[in-house]
């Protein structure tokens, strides 16, 4: 006898070198079906709101063999604060000052009594992500050419920035860039992609950094979901408090649950398409042979509007789009 087959929730992009951290999607095939009806890791209702962020990029240093250039710590903060504003889930609170090393020091030189940066009056953030990168590149020599592969090793910590603790540490992100040719002949160089330049190495390794610093905000949308409380419901479509001002991406995929005194109980999928401050969206399907399921997919169709005055369900976010453009 053979099994029913499920179809896996995660879909990998692909990727240039085999080796690399690759961006996981949500494969909304998947979740049609009922096994993969499941509330998301590390979620939490009462931090469905956006989050205030502080990105540093703490260190970049160059690998022994490496190609070195000068590379301003400045240049990749930025990379990294623009794709975590990208997408729509984090309030990022930008460091522009030089002496602001740490957040803590940040604070302490810019901060009121009552918690509020004077410089705007902009909210301390909730968390800090702290960044270190590692830059490398390799030559190789073919029969006929010669290969040079920029590669980045991104690895982040999120920080409580009133204690200093580490919150959650994400996994170190690797990305090797395709190879760029070039051709020399007795030390001679000829032509192709000119490593000697100061300005081509400092934009290939760039390149290298944000392309693993987007795997990097691939991984926090996984790990900080979104979510908003359903309000209305009618034939097969629903309201949400919340959209792209609390985090909700375009077309964003979501599991509905039942929240009844502490216990959260996963009923439904479905698809979320936001505007500024509420969501409209599409129910897939109800998890099946689930008797509180049942019942309040049958209670929702006779009563809508009025059911969800006296039952909390919400929506939560269960990763990264499937056609989500990095």
């Amino acid at each position: 006898m053979s099994g029913c087959q499920s179809t896996s929730l995660k879909i990998n992009s692909e990727a240039d070198v085999d080796v690399n951290s690759k961006i996981h999607r949500v494969n909304k095939e998947a979740l049609y079906e009922s096994q993969n009806i499941q509330l998301p890791s590390n979620y939490d209702v009462k931090a469905f709101s956006k989050m205030s962020i502080a990105a540093y990029v703490d260190h970049i240093r160059f690998e022994n063999d490496a190609e070195k250039t000068t590379i301003d710590t400045g240049i990749i903060a930025k990379l990294l604060e623009n794709e975590l504003a990208r997408t729509k889930r984090y309030e990022v609170l930008t460091r522009n000052c030089d002496a602001c090393d740490y957040e803590v020091a940040y604070q302490a030189e810019n901060t009121q009594e009552e918690g509020a940066i004077q410089r705007g009056n902009q909210l301390n953030p909730d968390f800090v992500f702290e960044t270190s990168v590692a830059l490398g590149s390799v030559i190789k020599k073919k029969s006929d050419h010669n290969e040079i592969i920029f590669r980045s090793l991104v690895t982040t910590k999120v920080v409580d920035p009133q204690t200093g603790r580490i919150i959650h540490s994400f996994e170190p992100i690797r990305h090797n860039m395709p190879a760029k040719r070039f051709f020399m002949v007795e030390g001679t160089f000829l032509g192709g992609f000119d490593y000697r330049k100061q300005n081509e190495l400092q934009e290939a390794y760039k390149e290298a950094a944000q392309k693993a610093i987007q795997v990097l905000v691939n991984r926090t949308i996984d790990y900080y979901p979104v979510g908003g409380r359903v309000t209305n419901f009618r034939n097969g479509r629903f309201a949400i408090d919340a959209g792209i001002n609390q985090g909700f991406a375009t077309k964003q995929p979501v599991v509905l649950f039942l929240s009844d005194d502490g216990l959260d109980i996963p009923i439904a999928s479905g698809e979320v398409t936001p505007k500024a401050e509420s969501g409209s969206g599409v129910l897939f399907t109800w998890k099946e042979d689930d008797l509180d399921a049942q019942d309040v997919q049958k209670n929702l169709e006779a009563m809508g509007k009025e059911y969800l005055k006296r039952h909390k369900i919400y929506a939560v976010s269960v990763g990264t789009p499937e056609d989500w453009a990095l």
